[in-house]
């Protein structure tokens, strides 16, 4: 019996477009079906590319994996376009930016499903995409949820906001908020559309098992990272140097920035100093009462972020809900030891006081405690680079896809047309 063939729905470079490679790679792969993709392997392309400024070159590189044939992807080029003016127009209302993308993530949806049912393939959708992929597709099907389950998060993001109403503008523009009522029910029947169902971290697990994800449905396959790319560098620091910290990410509630900033209050006389990598959303009146102690540094190029990272004595995520938090691996494999939450992936790649530190969401006294502690203990600290740095090599992206294409092979559970028929009723 020939192994089954796969369609691949997603925008943009998710992942770094590993799935798809994974899928090609095992001769699984039916069709990636995406917004942009720059088909570098073209003569054309390779061509184009020298002549480019270099700012537009690095962007088209960045939607490509060379792991990746051109030839197995199909490109909306409605959905595209609208991506694209969408990135190059900030000062569209967010009513109508949310509203086009999610037209645009529709139409995604629906090709994929056609082309899917064409190729009597499976169809492997990411969050968010999937209501209109599985409603239109009754073959087997496999979610990857990108994110933690919505209901979990809207709850957590509600409560964010009745804490921090400073924080309002950014926390309503959270997707698991911002959709009216009927999209947001649509993608929390995702998972229910689902036979089986791929995550990245321990956590986004649990929470579609306590919105009534059977376990047995979900595999955790934990990212990789780019082990050449994301390296320590060697260097020798004095104890009585600043301790310094690194926050990577978008500078926000959603990534915890208050309680960060809430800690280092507390420590506000101790010489530590805290570098911000990141895209600006909340108000950066925020970072006032610690701005003496921080670099801002919101545009950076990925060479720039490299060496942020090996500069940094720890690096600090203290999300309230994230998929995973990518920047962890790359902080380890730059032998940084990490200090995050229980809701990140930090539980599935960190060894506590071995590699860093895994502390509860929204307690900044917790952040303060483990922040002093590594002021204090300057020597220990500086011996959990190594840690760190081996850690990370466990997470390289061939496992990845070994394990997707693992998770890919079981055969799916399918769900029959008439639960489904059920399901997409209540929409």
């Amino acid at each position: 019996m020939n192994p089954p063939r796969v369609v691949v729905v997603h925008r943009g470079a998710r992942d770094a477009y590993e799935v798809s490679r994974a899928l090609a790679g095992a001769g699984l792969l039916e069709r990636l079906v995406t917004d942009l993709y720059w088909p570098a392997d073209r003569t054309w392309a390779k061509g184009l590319s020298r002549i480019l400024p270099s700012p537009l070159a690095a962007m088209l590189k960045a939607r490509n994996n060379p792991g990746l044939p051109s030839s197995l992807v199909s490109q909306s080029l409605v959905s595209g376009l609208t991506s694209f003016a969408l990135d190059k127009l900030p000062r569209v209302p967010f009513s109508w930016r949310r509203r086009a993308t999610r037209w645009a993530d529709a139409s995604l949806g629906r090709h994929a499903a056609r082309l899917a049912a064409e190729a009597e393939s499976l169809l492997l959708s990411y969050s968010y995409y999937a209501y209109h992929a599985f409603s239109n597709f009754s073959g087997p099907r496999i979610l990857f949820q990108l994110h933690p389950h919505p209901v979990s998060v809207r709850r957590i993001l509600t409560q964010e906001l009745a804490d921090h109403p400073e924080c309002a503008a950014s926390l309503r523009k959270e997707w698991e908020l911002a959709l009216p009522a009927e999209d947001f029910e649509r993608i929390v029947l995702e998972p229910q559309m689902a036979g089986r169902i791929l995550v990245a971290s321990s956590f986004t697990k649990r929470t579609l098992i306590e919105n009534g994800t059977p376990a047995s449905a979900i595999s955790v396959i934990p990212y990789g990272v780019d082990l050449e790319r994301f390296t320590p560098a060697p260097r020798s620091r004095s104890s009585a140097a600043p301790l310094r910290l690194l926050f990577a990410g978008t500078i926000n509630q959603r990534k915890g920035i208050k309680y960060l900033v809430a800690a280092l209050r507390t420590l506000r006389h101790r010489e530590i100093r805290l570098t911000i990598c990141g895209r600006v959303v909340d108000d950066l009146s925020v970072l006032k009462p610690i701005a003496s102690q921080v670099d801002l540094r919101p545009s950076v190029s990925a060479a720039e972020l490299v060496s942020a990272y090996r500069e940094a004595d720890l690096f600090v995520l203290p999300s309230v809900a994230e998929g995973f938090g990518q920047v962890l691996l790359e902080a380890l494999a730059c032998g940084v030891p990490v200090l995050s939450t229980c809701h990140t992936a930090a539980p599935d790649l960190v060894d506590e006081g071995v590699h860093g530190f895994v502390v509860e969401p929204r307690r900044a006294d917790l952040l303060a405690e483990r922040i002093e502690w590594a002021l204090c203990h300057r020597a220990a600290l500086a011996e959990m680079r190594v840690g760190a740095r081996a850690r990370a090599e466990q997470f390289h992206w061939s496992r990845f896809r070994e394990s997707l294409v693992d998770a890919v092979l079981r055969s799916p559970v399918e769900t029959k047309d008439s639960s489904l028929e059920a399901l997409a009723q209540h929409v």
